[in-house]
């Protein structure tokens, strides 16, 4: 949970170092089960909202493109 909140908060100086101590296998262990979390989170809210997949995909890659614009700034 720490890693997410240093990751939401934009510190992505804080989350390396929640997972610097990690064993590299325990630091791919955690990405994947963020990544299936995430989608989890996207397919619901498609559905909730009458979408689908490819509507979820969709907005999932317009929110990477907004969150890496704002980082170039």
């Amino acid at each position: 949970m720490a890693i997410v909140a240093a990751a939401l908060a934009d510190d992505g100086e804080g989350a390396v170092a929640l997972l610097d101590p990690l064993e590299r296998r325990d630091v791919c262990r955690v990405a994947v089960r963020l990544a299936a979390m995430a989608a989890d989170a996207l397919l619901a809210v498609a559905e909730e909202g009458g979408g689908g997949k490819a509507e979820a995909l969709a907005h999932w890659q317009a929110c990477i493109i907004a969150h890496e614009s704002r980082r170039d700034e």
